[in-house]
């Protein structure tokens, strides 16, 4: 089998950073190097990483986002097959065993697990788990919409060929863009349910809000065209309502999640609000300069 380096993207992770490295080094194939790249963070993240004889600590000075930091694992690993898991992630034992035998296949750039939720604790982890599934499901999926950033396996001449990832995705929405750029590029990509992850992250409501807004901005790219006050309020009434709120609470009407209709019922009003919010930003950005140059 051959050797693999596995990165971890950290930005303030020191509550789930020493679980997410313990599942690598208890992999039955083991990862060839380990490296975690902490974005910035004010926290204990580098130090938790700097405990670890077997962990590469690689720190960017300010906080970059997703996509720059992808891009640093990438130039930074030293092995031509690079996996990643989220540092609110552990891998299963075989997370890896799994992944590795569907590049065998030359057409193939790329391939993804897994992601279960392992905290359901609150009405936003519920949500969560039954809303935001990081996963295409249990059975094997040949080149699907897109593989999740949460955890993969890369080969790295592809992804410098393809030109990375874009680094203006900060959050979320990298992972679709780089799928986006295999296929353009002729590359196939697998997603593999039996590479198996689970995720440590608990949510309140007002974070899994602001976490599904983002992957409606990003991941929709709602946005391509610039923010204007005609699309907030078209996407309000024709998006929003009419198949987001709709869809989720059929959803859960369907598989009796009653509890989970007030987070439906908040999900309505809270992304035009957030829509809203990002039209009167990108208004008070456009008047600055010239505010300035009237000064």
């Amino acid at each position: 089998m051959p050797n693999v380096s596995v990165y971890i993207p950290a930005y303030n992770a020191a509550e789930f950073l020493p679980r997410s490295i313990a599942s690598l080094l208890t992999q039955a194939h083991l990862p060839d190097e380990i490296l975690v790249i902490d974005d910035g963070s004010a926290d204990a993240t580098a130090s938790i990483a700097s405990r670890y004889p077997q962990v590469k600590l690689i720190r960017h000075e300010r906080n970059s986002g997703l996509g720059a930091v992808r891009n640093t694992a990438f130039r930074s690993a030293r092995n031509e097959l690079v996996a990643s898991i989220d540092a609110d992630c552990v891998a299963d034992p075989a997370w890896l065993a799994n992944l590795l035998p569907h590049l065998d296949d030359p057409a193939v750039a790329a391939v993804g697990g897994r992601l279960v939720e392992g905290v359901q604790t609150s009405i936003a982890d519920r949500w969560r788990a039954a809303h935001m599934p990081q996963n295409w499901g249990t059975s094997l999926v040949r080149n699907p919409k897109f593989l999740f950033g949460c955890n993969n396996l890369f080969r790295k001449s592809v992804v410098l060929e393809v030109g990375g990832y874009n680094e203006n995705m900060r959050t979320n929405g990298e992972d679709t863009g780089i799928c986006e750029q295999l296929r353009l590029h002729g590359w196939q990509y697998v997603y593999e349910p039996a590479a198996l992850a689970t995720h440590l992250r608990h949510d309140t409501v007002s974070s899994i809000l602001e976490t599904y807004w983002r992957w409606w901005k990003f991941g929709v790219h709602a946005y391509a065209g610039g923010v204007r006050l005609r699309s907030v309020i078209g996407h309000a009434l024709f998006v929003h309502f009419r198949y987001t709120f709709l869809e989720l609470l059929a959803d859960d009407l369907r598989a009796r999640r009653l509890g989970l209709l007030p987070m439906d019922f908040l999900a309505l009003g809270y992304l035009p609000f957030r829509d809203l919010r990002l039209w009167l930003d990108s208004r008070s950005a456009a008047q600055e300069p010239r505010s300035a140059s009237e000064a």
